[in-house]
């Protein structure tokens, strides 16, 4: 779950963010996908196992010009912010937008993001119930 910060709404610190590009080639080689109409997301486990669910967003210059990608990815901070149990503690989501995000609002996004949840969701338990395990076909 989320921290609450001094003024009683849910915190976006650097603890919540995926910053290193190590991080990012982790989860999108490992991690396990979930479609929604304008985005991939992706889930992988995260070390320490436990820690808070972080958040990294990949935003690229087919979806549209400078203020549109930084406005998407505002609005992808703002959607995980807000909503502190969309993935469980433990997990890194790494969010692709796609075309035509450029036009969605936070009420938008946040309804994308709900339809996929069920199979987000999925991912995360196996992700988290897999952790150790070699992604791949049980043998």
């Amino acid at each position: 779950m989320g921290r609450l910060d001094e003024t009683g709404g849910f915190a976006f610190g650097p603890e919540r963010r995926l910053k290193r590009r190590t991080d990012f080639l982790r989860v999108q080689s490992v991690g396990q996908r979930a479609m929604a109409a304008h985005f991939v997301l992706l889930v992988a486990a995260r070390e320490p196992a436990g820690a808070c669910a972080r958040l990294g967003i990949v935003v690229t210059k087919k979806v549209g010009n400078s203020p549109e990608r930084n406005r998407i990815k505002r609005l992808c901070r703002e959607c995980f912010r807000t909503w502190p149990g969309l993935v469980p503690d433990g997990i890194d989501l790494v969010v692709i937008a796609r075309d035509g995000a450029a036009e969605l609002g936070l009420a938008e996004v946040r309804a994308e993001w709900e339809r996929a949840r069920p199979a987000l969701l999925k991912r995360c338990t196996a992700v988290l119930g897999g952790a150790g395990k070699p992604p791949g076909r049980p043998r």
